[in-house]
């Protein structure tokens, strides 16, 4: 997703279409892509916007979140949808 994102920025600077990515000309070809919200934290230390990550927020395998991890993952995607200017505008109908 990264790359696809970094082709579609640098499409629209300079105009060239990336041979992997292919056009991806906003409102034309692509739709606009871009990120969510920022899930990384250093475990329990909290970055400073609050969030921190417990052990009990994932399942047994570690990296998938259990229930308590789900919850802060769709709170983050619901205040980044309510409060990106590239977002609320449609979100918020």
């Amino acid at each position: 997703m990264k790359w696809v994102i970094e082709a579609q920025i640098a499409q629209a600077a300079s105009g060239s279409v990336d041979d992997q990515a292919g056009d991806l000309q906003l409102g034309v070809v692509a739709p606009w892509l871009g990120w969510g919200p920022y899930l990384w934290a250093d475990g329990s230390n909290p970055t400073p916007d609050g969030l921190a990550w417990q052990p009990t927020d994932f399942e047994a395998d570690g990296t998938h979140p259990g229930p308590s991890g789900e919850t802060k993952v769709g709170a983050a995607l619901l205040s980044f949808f309510k409060t990106s200017p590239v977002t609320a505008s449609w979100f918020l109908r």
